[in-house]
């Protein structure tokens, strides 16, 4: 059986590395290092904000245990784990989460080159004092 996904029209069985209830894991089509993961939910969320609890519960357990296994039996410095959210999420897809294998030498972050913006950090911070819970 193919899920389909609006997040990539269908995914086949044949690409399938593990399921849970919720999710799903494969190769990234398009990835930064070998061995890239994506962690996508079955269900269409179009961004974190709409994950039920116990859904993401789910998620950073499955985090954890993916993690686990690439720094446990590969020669790795470690693991990014990175999500996009909202607009910035690439056209046609919906939540997912990247696992990318690390290496000390890999120029990860060399490769970012971001335009930076103001943010008014003072009503950020009076953001999150307020609404955190």
């Amino acid at each position: 059986m193919a899920y389909e996904l609006y997040f990539c029209n269908c995914i086949e069985d044949s690409r399938l590395l593990y399921e849970t209830d919720n999710f799903i894991v494969v190769y990234d089509i398009d990835p930064i290092q070998k061995g890239h993961l994506l962690i996508i939910t079955k269900q269409h969320y179009g961004n974190i904000r709409e994950v039920p609890e116990s859904v993401l519960y789910e998620l950073i357990r499955l985090e954890q245990q993916v993690a686990d296994i690439i720094e446990t039996n590969f020669d790795v410095l470690g693991v990014t784990v990175m999500q996009n959210n909202g607009l910035v999420m690439d056209e046609g897809t919906h939540f997912h989460v990247h696992i990318i294998p690390r290496y000390a030498d890999d120029r990860f972050w060399e490769n970012q080159a971001v335009k930076q913006h103001e943010l008014p950090l003072e009503q950020l911070s009076r953001c999150l004092a307020e609404q955190l819970h």
